[in-house]
Formats: C-alpha cells, structure tokens, sequence
C-alpha cells in the first residue's frame, strides 16, 4: 500500500515534469499538486509545482501572500542547506513579492476597465457615462461619489 502510494506520486510528478516540458504550466501544477497529496514531502513535486506557478504569471496564480511562498519555505525546509537548489529558491523567493504586486495591479486593471465597459454599456442607455460619476476619497476610508455632466 505505502509503496503503491509512493509510486503514484513519482507518477504524477513525472507527468509533471512531461506538462512543464510541453509549456503546460496549469496542467503541470495540477500533475504536481496531485504528487504531494500522495507525499507532502516529495521535493521534485515542489520545486515543480513552484517552477510552474511562477511561469503562469498571473496574481491568482501566485496567490502569493500564502501557497506560493509556503511551497519555497516548504522547500528550503526539506532541501539541505548544501543544496544547489537552495540558493535558487532564495533567489526566486526575492523576484517573486514584486512579480506578484505587477501580476495583482495589471489583473485588477483589466478588471475595472471591464467593469467600467460594463457600466458604460448600460448607463449609454440613459445618456451617461461612467465618467459622469467622479469618487473622491473623504478620508475616512471611504469614498464620496459626485454626479457631473
């Protein structure tokens, strides 16, 4: 059974490895995200699944503040300090806050300009635009809306 279980994680994490070469980055997190469910502690299935979520780029992907950085701690924790690999991780752990930051502003900015497109479609309607509308910060936290044509 332990060995059965052993081998289904080298597996997945094989076929990981497959998905990476082909520049299948979501497949290849999700082969490796498989792998660990098998072995938590399986280093060939972490350094890939981060290698993967770091290519795909995009803020839910980094879902940094948590996953992202716990797999390269998680590494360098199991990893030993004579490792190549360690000083690797350190190094990616470094570009990764700001990489993180850039993916988060440029994935929000797209979402409002969607959103603003939205409301735009539906206040034509009624001759407005969402410029109409101007949000001014009241310093309270919060924001107050004014109306101008």
């Amino acid at each position: 059974q332990v060995q059965v279980v052993k081998a289904r994680a080298v597996l997945n994490a094989n076929i990981g490895a497959c998905y990476i070469k082909l520049l299948e980055w979501k497949e290849a997190v999700n082969a490796c995200s498989e792998a660990l469910l098998d072995d938590p502690q399986y280093t060939k299935a972490l350094q890939r699944r981060a290698t993967s979520n770091m290519e795909l780029n995009t803020w839910s992907s980094f879902d940094i503040r948590s996953r992202r950085f716990v797999y390269y701690n998680k590494l360098l924790t199991v990893l030993p300090d004579s490792s190549d690999e360690v000083k690797e991780i350190k190094r990616t752990l470094q570009l990764l806050k700001p990489r993180a930051e850039a993916a988060q502003k440029q994935e929000t900015a797209e979402m409002l300009d969607k959103l603003k497109g939205m409301g735009n479609s539906i206040l034509g309607n009624f001759g407005l635009s969402t410029d109409n509308f101007k949000f001014v910060p009241n310093g309270q936290g919060g924001y107050s809306m004014n109306f101008s044509r």
